[in-house]
């Protein structure tokens, strides 16, 4: 496998927002020791057993990653550092009410070269609507210790659409993230997804707007366009090539491997003699720390407490699409023609695949020949629609 990006999910927060459905532990104000060794012998273990020497991004994601101590966090990425020869992007993720010199000293002085920060809205309301545990204050002094501290790439998450917001409040919120100058930015809709807390308040009332919120992401994402920013993804604009290397190690389904309690790891095949596989870990922390409590190289993988999916040929195929064409580069016939084409004619044509859909997609030839497909910005507020068509 050699080198291979890397996901770690810390997954405690201080309190859960009302529309997230990632797996999160609400309502803890420290992570454990323990869980930080299990991490750490979670990835010795995936190195030994398939060859990893480097890994060539890492992204540290929650959950609440900056709930870690600055002693944590330095152990952590110490230990991370061993593993980093040639690492083209380290991002850890931290929520403001979270953020301190101290830990931004550490994330600077051992590796981290991102930054992502969950902003979500600058306005109080919009804030109190979807219960975040941080106020303005916080956020604002957060980013007041970064644009003091920071040196490196930072990356802020906006949502358009939350309830308690209005259009003009969604915009000057917007503007007030841009003046800290940011190289990207992740700007998504509200989704109200089901069994949420945010879920059950609007199905007994509480006043939202689906196409409100679609009218300030477009709003925001001609403000981002007017800034300077590129889109590149559904939902993320950047500066001067600083995209997320490592997101898009996703949609271009680059292997990678998900570390910490819940967290989700892929490894391709693409036709090679062995399928690939898909494997999430266990969301029980206590069993997921008990298992990994000590480095023992001798473990079998059929006891890691985890659920593994084998990858058909079939599933592989339609995820390159439905990954590929978040983006705006699209997806590349070289590409698709290296992974399927040996087997099965069908799957070799990338033209005949994409017949349901050549009215909604445009080709761009590249220098070395190699022809990608892509939908236009149009079309891309569509892709859900035109997925479903092709797949």
């Amino acid at each position: 496998m050699h080198s291979k990006s890397l996901y770690i999910h810390i997954p405690f927060c201080l309190s859960k927002c009302d529309y997230c459905d990632f797996f999160s532990i609400p309502k803890c104000g420290c992570v454990p020791d323990s869980y930080i060794t299990a991490i750490k012998n979670e990835i010795s273990w995936y190195g030994s057993e398939y060859g990893i020497n480097s890994f060539r991004t890492v992204y540290i994601g929650g959950g609440t990653p900056s709930l870690m101590s600055a002693g944590q966090m330095k152990d952590l990425l110490s230990f991370l550092n061993k593993k980093m020869n040639g690492c083209l992007e380290c991002t850890i993720e931290m929520n403001p009410e979270t953020v301190t010199d101290e830990k931004l000293a550490v994330a600077q002085n051992y590796g981290v070269t991102r930054l992502s920060l969950g902003i979500q809205s600058l306005n109080e309301n919009a804030l109190k609507a979807v219960n975040r545990h941080c106020s303005v204050k916080d956020i604002e002094n957060a980013l007041y210790l970064i644009k003091k501290n920071w040196k490196n790439s930072l990356s802020l998450d906006v949502i358009a659409g939350l309830p308690g917001q209005s259009s003009e409040e969604f915009m000057s919120s917007l503007a007030k993230v841009l003046d800290y100058a940011p190289e990207h930015v992740s700007l998504y809709t509200l989704t109200i997804e089901d069994e949420t807390p945010l879920a059950k308040r609007i199905d007994d009332g509480l006043l939202w707007n689906a196409d409100l919120a679609d009218e300030q992401w477009l709003s925001g994402k001609e403000k981002l366009l007017s800034c300077g920013f590129e889109q590149y993804e559904v939902s993320n604009f950047c500066k001067n090539g600083k995209e997320s290397i490592h997101n898009m190690s996703y949609w271009q389904q680059k292997d990678y491997i998900g570390i910490g309690s819940g967290a989700t790891g892929t490894v391709y095949a693409f036709g090679e003699n062995e399928s690939g596989f898909r494997w999430t870990n266990t969301s029980d922390v206590e069993k997921y720390i008990h298992f990994w409590a000590s480095e023992n190289s001798l473990i079998c993988a059929c006891k890691i407490p985890r659920t593994v999916e084998k990858l058909s040929l079939s599933t592989e195929e339609e995820e390159f699409f439905m990954m590929g064409f978040r983006t705006v580069a699209g997806v590349s016939s070289v590409e698709y023609e290296r992974r399927f084409a040996n087997l099965s004619p069908f799957y070799g044509d990338i033209l005949l695949r994409l017949a349901p859909i050549r009215d909604k997609i445009e080709p761009h030839k590249r220098q070395n020949g190699d022809i990608f497909y892509s939908l236009s910005p149009y079309n891309l507020l569509f892709l859900n629609s035109i997925l479903l068509r092709l797949l």
